[in-house]
């Protein structure tokens, strides 16, 4: 028995799986592999045609007693996906109910939605389901007020539904807002019987842990290429594609399995899914990686700065200086005069250099001035003097 693997060419998924498509890195002993969208790879896991494949969470929470979660890796980030959005042709709060176009592959999204409607948005969400990404977007057009969309589709349609006025929003910040914590959108889950009918299942699950990693690592060494093809895919800039992927985590740390958790508390407290008490992982789940520091939220406003007294008038800034060199005890500056020059002395001028000058004369030497000798010249006393 070996290990069948179901990948998905949504290019949301780039980082992970094109290096492995590209033959950037191998996978272990050739394992098969099933390339699909997200949604029909779901069902071929559950039908028991693929062993590990990717999964929503709501998908794993469902169907619990059949699956297992791979540790390694996850998609997720530490606070935004920006690639699950809530599109909206009227501002959230001027809906008190809302027809909800949703796709099979945004299950995540709809449950994010019910359990943000009624606290972040005001709303009563009545889903209605469509096929796909693009039939979601057909419906704003008169079928239902507001849609739903993930992966590729969403991060294309994000910045056209903008540009025509409406309101969106990616769920997934919205979420982090409320709770503070971040939520992975994908996991790779491992059908239970696989991992108990194969001896060799835990090598192999491990060995597909080290190959995903060389392959995200191939994925950075190489990320021109990736995102010129990404680009060429969607027809997004690659600046766009550059931000987006930066912010994508794959490394499951304390913060994201706390949001897990968190989400699954929620929509259990409002009897949306089966209670999930802890997350079940083959092979075992090694020490997490602490949680990234969140960016700062202010929790109080900033106090105003202190108004001067008008009453005080400022001090001027050398009487401050003086006050600070002359302790109140020093006796007062006198000033001792000059003393007289000698009969015969030529008054000095205004200037130090002019002075000098003067009294070279008056000893008989030879003043140069630029260069020339101007002791003897008509008109030198009146230049000095200048």
């Amino acid at each position: 028995m070996t290990l069948r693997l179901g990948l998905t060419s949504d290019i949301d998924f780039a980082p992970l799986f094109f290096p492995l498509e590209a033959g950037w890195a191998g996978l272990p002993n050739g394992i098969p592999t099933r390339t699909d969208d997200p949604a029909r790879l779901e069902k071929a896991l559950l039908a028991g045609e693929l062993d590990i494949a990717p999964v929503n969470p709501v998908l794993y929470a469902t169907h619990i007693n059949s699956l297992s979660l791979l540790p390694y890796p996850v998609k997720a980030t530490d606070l935004a996906s920006d690639s699950i959005f809530f599109i909206s042709t009227q501002r959230p709060d001027q809906l008190d109910e809302a027809t909800v176009a949703v796709s099979p592959n945004s299950q995540t999204g709809e449950m994010l939605l019910k359990i943000l409607a009624a606290k972040y948005y005001g709303l009563n969400p009545k889903p209605f389901p469509v096929p796909s990404e693009a039939s979601a977007l057909e419906a704003l057009q008169g079928q239902a007020d507001t849609c739903i969309i993930s992966g590729e589709a969403a991060m294309r349609a994000a910045g056209w539904a903008k540009a025509k006025g409406h309101f969106v929003e990616d769920l997934t910040k919205a979420w982090w807002i409320m709770t503070g914590l971040p939520l992975p959108t994908y996991l790779l889950a491992v059908r239970k019987e696989w991992t108990r009918t194969d001896p060799e299942a835990t090598n192999l699950a491990r060995s597909l842990m080290v190959s995903f990693r060389r392959a995200i690592q191939s994925g950075v060494e190489q990320r021109s290429t990736l995102l010129d093809r990404a680009s060429h895919k969607t027809g997004l800039p690659v600046p766009a594609l550059d931000d987006h992927y930066r912010l994508q985590r794959y490394e499951l740390n304390e913060g994201h399995l706390r949001g897990l958790l968190e989400f699954y508390r929620r929509a259990a407290a409002q009897g949306l899914l089966p209670q999930v008490q802890d997350l079940d992982f083959f092979p075992s789940l090694t020490p997490l990686a602490a949680t990234p520091a969140p960016p700062p939220r202010r929790s109080q406003p900033e106090q105003p700065r202190p108004v001067a007294n008008p009453e005080r008038p400022a001090r001027p800034a050398l009487e401050r200086i003086q006050a600070t060199e002359a302790p109140d005890s020093a006796e007062p500056e006198t000033t001792t005069p000059e003393p007289e020059a000698a009969p015969g002395t030529p008054r000095r001028s205004g200037s130090r250099r002019a002075a000098v000058r003067a009294e070279a004369k008056a000893k008989g030497l030879r003043v140069i001035r630029g260069g020339k000798d101007t002791s003897g010249s008509p008109g030198s006393e009146d230049d000095e003097e200048s």
